[in-house]
């Protein structure tokens, strides 16, 4: 009878006290859910209005899912239980935080947000103005609402200090099919990113209108790097322009092929040893192969200080860009023409299996001279031009399009910048758009190929890294990465005299592992030559090659692994951190770590710091 009872209480206590409020709780979160998502959409669709409601009725929907919450704080005093309880609370603060740097952003935009035509809808005065004079008065808006910044990036710091304090590696990485412990990964992340750009975005705020030519004209030489031929700073140096840009109004000049500009250089300097080493065939060393260092400011260093005699204009700064961003921006903007030229799109091109203006792009400037005019690189400018021109015209609602384009490919390193002023370039390498080697205290890596006369394959070659890391008792650590390289694509036709283009062959590594100073070499597998260890950019580099006895071939897979001791040690209790940094115009590749039984899988797309409790 007393068991009976007993059995009975704990029911009804269950029902109450667990069943109920998690049901509320589930209620709560669908619908808080929903009212998020139409914040987002309300800022996608330019419409301020349904932003400002959206975000206040989600503030009212996380009152109650904090209010139901608290029903199951008695949770919090039951051993394992009590984790997972306040992890909840720390998701409920940080939501709080978020919401607060929401709604100081909208209310900063709000008393300008008819002119900007933040309305919601298209208002009679944003039809009349000029593309120019919208990006005047975005920018005057932008000028206002700066004292703002530095509270919406607290708010942010906030909600960061908040989920930072959950551990995701006490969650399961899966339930059924849910990627449960990915999940709480990529919001941690996301916080993480929102409030480090907060903090990063504000000194480059107040030199947007210099940048763009406010109130003294720029110039800027923009460099095409083909990023189908992968380079250090993320391709070969294809082609350049000039751009210039005053008042936000930017007009392209004409544009060349790179090899216009070395023939004009015509010194002959003694090749660097990795060319001699790796491309025996190249006797001096052109400006079109100077950006050999992965670093991309020191390769634009020694770039303009032998390019800037003989270009024949002043420019303030450089901008480099790959194919990459030209298929992203088409892929907003549709099909369009360039007059004597023909079509361009974004759509897959079976010729090829790749985007038919990079078809394009490569047939006008590697099919034989005499059948194509003799500046055959000289397409980029007229491009570029008709790109500006569709852009500018496109409609308000294609705006947000353009910015994420932007972002994302300044975030993924497809888009690099190099300013002469010193103030200018310390705001941009804040943003990490300088495409700088970091320093870092901890394990750090960055993987750099480098296309030695290996065709246009790494438009096909995918790459899966992973990475071993060994604590022994005392402390030691002990690192194995492996890179497995796949080209899944069949061969080109490379012969040229047959009017084909030589896209997929055989590829040539030039493999540079750099990381932390100090580390010690074990062993080193898949290199034709003996793997050779230095100092360089405050990081120790392995640098390998690979193409020449064993070149990876279409349809075929390679192989290369470094074992390595760190030098430092870490123990039990302690975090283990680890910086991963991109190559600038790589593609996402999967990455894997494995350390003290807790494994990672993701796509490293940007660079990206991990954590590990030891």
């Amino acid at each position: 009878l007393i068991f009976g009872g007993i059995l009975g209480f704990l029911l009804v206590f269950l029902f109450f006290f667990l069943f109920l409020p998690g049901l509320r709780i589930k209620n709560n979160i669908f619908s808080l859910t929903n009212e998020a998502k139409a914040i987002y959409q309300g800022i996608q669709a330019q419409d301020l209005n349904q932003a400002v409601i959206k975000i206040e009725t989600s503030g009212k929907e996380l009152d109650k899912l904090s209010s139901n919450y608290k029903k199951l704080i008695w949770l919090k005093f039951i051993p394992f239980l009590g984790n997972y309880y306040r992890d909840g609370e720390h998701l409920i603060a940080g939501g709080r935080h978020l919401l607060g740097a929401a709604n100081i952003t909208v209310e900063s935009l709000q008393p300008y947000a008819d002119i900007l035509g933040l309305e919601g809808k298209e208002k009679k005065i944003m039809g009349e103005m000029t593309v120019e004079e919208r990006l005047l008065l975005a920018l005057d808006t932008l000028d206002k609402i700066q004292p703002n910044l530095n509270r919406i990036g607290d708010k942010l710091k906030f909600a960061q200090v908040e989920v930072d304090q959950i551990n995701p590696n006490r969650y399961p990485v899966k339930i059924g099919k849910v990627k449960v412990r990915e999940k709480v990964i990529s919001l941690m992340e996301a916080i993480d990113g929102a409030a480090k750009m907060a903090t990063e975005i504000k000194p480059i705020v107040g030199l947007l209108k210099p940048l763009l030519g406010i109130p003294e004209e720029k110039n800027y030489l923009l460099l095409f790097q083909n990023d189908a031929e992968l380079r250090p700073t993320g391709g070969f140096m294809t082609a350049y322009a000039l751009v210039s840009v005053y008042n936000g109004k930017f007009v392209p000049g004409s544009s060349y092929d790179i090899y216009t500009l070395d023939a004009r250089f015509g010194n002959r300097l003694t090749a660097p040893e990795p060319i001699k080493k790796y491309l025996p065939q190249v006797y001096y060393w052109h400006l079109r192969d100077m950006n050999l260092s992965p670093d991309f400011s020191e390769s634009m260093e020694l770039f303009w200080e032998n390019a800037s005699s003989v270009l024949g204009a002043s420019v303030d700064g450089i901008i480099a860009l790959d194919t990459k961003v030209l298929v992203d921006i088409m892929e907003v903007l549709g099909p369009i023409g360039v007059s004597g030229w023909g079509n361009f799109s974004a759509e897959i091109d079976e010729r090829c299996n790749c985007p038919q203006v990079f078809y394009e792009l490569e047939r006008f400037a590697d099919k034989p001279v005499g059948t194509f005019r003799e500046e055959r690189k000289g397409i980029i400018g007229p491009l570029m031009h008709s790109i500006l021109l569709n852009a500018m015209g496109s409609p308000r609602k294609k705006w947000p399009q353009f910015f994420n384009v932007a972002f994302t490919n300044i975030q993924e390193k497809h888009i690099l910048f190099y300013f002469f002023d010193e103030e200018t370039q310390k705001a941009i390498e804040a943003l990490n758009a300088g495409g700088r080697v970091e320093e870092y205290e901890g394990d750090y890596l960055h993987i750099n190929d480098c296309n030695f006369a290996g065709a246009k394959s790494n438009m096909y070659i995918k790459e899966e890294v992973s990475q071993k890391i060994e604590i022994a008792s005392d402390g030691t650590v002990i690192k194995t990465v492996t890179i497995d390289y796949k080209n899944p694509e069949p061969p080109s036709d490379c012969n040229l005299e047959r009017g084909e283009l030589c896209l997929n062959g055989l590829y040539r590594d030039w493999l540079r592992v750099y990381v932390p100073t100090g580390s010690e070499l074990i062993e080193a597998k898949g290199s034709e030559v003996e793997v050779e260890t230095r100092e360089e950019l405050s990081k120790t580099v392995f640098e390998a090659f690979y193409g020449d006895k064993a070149p990876l071939r279409p349809l075929g897979k390679a192989q290369v692994s470094f074992k390595y001791k760190l030098p430092f040690k870490v123990g039990k209790g302690e975090t283990y951190e680890l910086f991963i940094q991109k190559q600038p115009g790589a593609k996402s590749h999967n990455y894997t770590v494995e350390i003290d039984g807790q494994e990672e899988n993701f796509e490293l797309s940007s660079d990206k710091e991990l954590q590990f409790n030891l």
